[in-house]
């Protein structure tokens, strides 16, 4: 069931069943909180959809959703029979565009999400990370940011997520090996490290201070042995035929030792 009629600028808005729209199957959302969705589906009740969803038409006469998730679970969880939606006429790669830009421009969406949201559309199109950074207008280096959070376990994410952390935070926490990474995040989150904190201390454990070496101590003991060690030194010359000389000399704070070997044999 729907009906039509035209906005200000003369965009088509149909009225459609709820039940005729399926969910885009490119939505990077995972997670939603149940007490928002409550609450949106309340006013919904009140005020009726402001803001039409989008969503394109299928061959079996169905529609698909490109924007409004949310909208239209809350739509259905108020019960209304129609809910106002633009009918785009699109291509499937076009819907998975526009889902993901639609999502990644709301602010909120996760970082996580939004990363999940570029892995789905490189999947499903079989793009490289140029391409899809190219038709979502950033670049190749934020797209290759945003991926390496994927690298987080779910437990992790769901950490980061819980204590605030920022995309800032999970990007510093994600250059240490995977094994040094839950101890690091436990440190941060207990010291509520602020990013530049965070920074300087993920860079002191990829670079950690070298230690300083003890001074060595010497003492009479190895004074004799180096002595000893000479005097071989010296006996081994001398038994290959050299005639090397050998002597010392003591005065208050040094023993001198002279080695003398010819240059030629004699």
């Amino acid at each position: 069931m729907f009906t039509t009629f035209k906005t200000k600028n003369e965009t088509t808005v149909q009225q459609i069943s709820p039940g005729l729209i399926d969910p885009c199957p490119y939505q990077p959302r995972k997670l939603l909180n149940k007490q928002a969705l409550e609450d949106l589906s309340e006013n919904i009740k009140e005020n009726g959809i402001l803001q039409p969803l989008t969503a394109t038409k299928l061959p079996n006469g169905r529609y698909q959703l490109i924007a409004g998730h949310r909208r239209l679970l809350a739509a259905s969880k108020a019960g209304l029979e129609t809910v106002p939606v633009i009918i785009l006429d699109k291509s499937q790669e076009e819907v998975a565009v526009l889902a993901v830009i639609e999502n990644l421009q709301r602010e909120d969406l996760n970082f996580f999400e939004q990363a999940m949201a570029i892995q789905s559309l490189m999947n499903n199109l079989k793009l490289t990370q140029a391409q899809v950074g190219q038709k979502l207008s950033i670049s190749q280096p934020a797209v290759a940011n945003k991926l390496k959070l994927l690298q987080f376990s779910k437990e992790q994410q769901t950490k980061i997520l819980a204590f605030n952390l920022t995309e800032r935070h999970a990007r510093a926490i994600s250059r240490l090996p995977a094994e040094k990474q839950d101890k690091a995040l436990d440190h941060i989150i207990k010291n509520n490290l602020n990013v530049s904190t965070t920074d300087r201390y993920i860079n002191s454990l990829l670079s950690p201070t070298p230690k300083h070496k003890k001074k060595t101590i010497i003492n009479i003991k190895d004074i004799r042995i180096f002595t000893n060690t000479i005097n071989k030194a010296v006996k081994i010359i001398q038994s290959a035929g050299v005639k090397a000389d050998y002597s010392t000399q003591e005065d208050e704070n040094y023993i001198h030792y002279q080695i003398s070997v010819p240059k030629a044999r004699v």
